[in-house]
């Protein structure tokens, strides 16, 4: 069976809560002791689906080659 790529597009809003030792790493926003992320509200807008590029020509031999018999 062929697999299938799925790409979803959209938008999202979201809050990020870092915790820092310091003043200094909060501004540069580095080493955060903890990290936690919450999805407030999401819209998707796209949805696509098509065959994973290695196996759709692998999959169009297989026609070809049942077509034939």
């Amino acid at each position: 069976m062929p697999k299938i790529i799925k790409t979803t597009t959209g938008q999202a809003d979201f809050i990020v809560k870092e915790e820092f030792a310091n003043e200094d790493q909060a501004i540069e926003g580095k080493d955060p002791s903890s990290q936690d992320a919450e999805i407030s509200d999401l819209k998707i807008e796209n949805v696509k689906y098509k065959l994973k590029e290695v196996l759709k020509n692998e999959w169009s031999e297989i026609i070809k080659i049942r077509k034939k018999a």
